[in-house]
């Protein structure tokens, strides 16, 4: 009989008591095998499930609506880390790669970094269908993982940065600014040439093409005349450097380059008006990436050297 009277406050026990353990301050965390085994779906979204295992990411799992929040948090111990670059760039590597990737149509949102002392905390979210399979749920977080590893691999060996070029005094330079948030809000690093530190000895183009060369493209604000019209013929003439040129409708600084786009196919050329700026960077970065993709695919294609790669 009381075997009976067990099973039965078992099955009349609402649902939400069996996550007890996964609500309030004092949740334990669980291995990989239990995260397969819950209902993720039905979870309340008061309760939150804290995965820790061998070879895999520390995350956090939460329910909002019908969204599975992952918040996965990758643990830099800089005294024991032996990446050739150092933990605290790799860092910022990481939060750049998350921004990189969903702006290229990843789950990802929020990333974050706290640096304590030898620690350094990196984190953002990854978000699924709460009808997710368990199963799949821990597959897309350690892929999530390894992706936002590779990639902060490939900011800092391949270089991600960006060259901001045009007139940089008054209110352009604020134009300038917007440029440049707006870059690193896609994952990348903006340079302006005006806040870089002078080497004694090297000329003004030799400055700029030192961090042009380092880019991964160069933007130019060209809507006012400014220095950057002598500079434009070394970057992207002599040293043939992706480059995109942002433009405000019915303005420019000079008739000068305007059959070159036509010309040089690393050459393009964004208009904009004044309130769609961010837009138009996000189209800038866009084309320039499109455009390096597809030039790296035809040097793999008729270059044997590169082919036996």
């Amino acid at each position: 009989m009381s075997d009976d009277t067990d099973t039965l406050k078992e099955r009349d026990a609402p649902e939400w008591d069996l996550w007890d353990d996964y609500r309030g301050y004092d949740v334990h965390p669980v291995r990989v095998a239990q995260l397969q085994q819950l209902d993720l779906e039905s979870m309340p979204e008061d309760a939150r499930v804290w995965v820790m295992d061998d070879y895999f990411p520390e995350v956090t799992i939460w329910r909002e609506g019908e969204t599975l929040v992952c918040e996965i948090q990758e643990h830099l111990y800089t005294k024991f880390w032996q990446h050739r670059f150092s933990a605290y760039a790799f860092a910022e590597a990481m939060e750049r790669a998350v921004y990189r990737l969903a702006h290229e149509g990843h789950p990802f949102a929020n990333p974050s970094r706290d640096d304590d002392d030898v620690h350094i905390f990196v984190r953002w979210r990854l978000q699924l269908p709460s009808a997710t399979d368990p199963a799949q749920v821990a597959e897309s977080i350690k892929a999530a993982s390894d992706l936002v590893w590779c990639r902060a691999d490939s900011i800092l060996e391949d270089s991600d940065s960006v060259l901001v070029l045009g007139k940089d005094t008054g209110p352009a330079l604020d134009q300038l600014k917007r440029i440049a948030d707006k870059l690193r809000e896609l994952g990348y690093y903006p340079y302006i040439i005006k806040d870089q530190p002078d080497k004694l000895g090297e000329s003004v183009v030799q400055k700029v093409m030192r961090y042009a060369l380092s880019s991964r493209f160069v933007l130019i604000e060209n809507t006012e005349p400014s220095g950057h019209l002598y500079e434009i013929p070394h970057v992207t003439k002599a040293a043939e450097c992706v480059t995109v040129v942002l433009q405000q409708e019915g303005k420019g600084a000079t008739w000068m380059f305007e059959d070159a786009y036509e010309r040089h196919k690393h050459w393009h050329r964004v208009t904009y008006t004044p309130d769609e700026l961010e837009a138009a960077v996000a189209e800038a970065a866009a084309w320039a990436e499109r455009f390096v993709t597809d030039f790296t695919d035809h040097q793999v294609a008729i270059l044997p050297w590169l082919a036996d790669d």
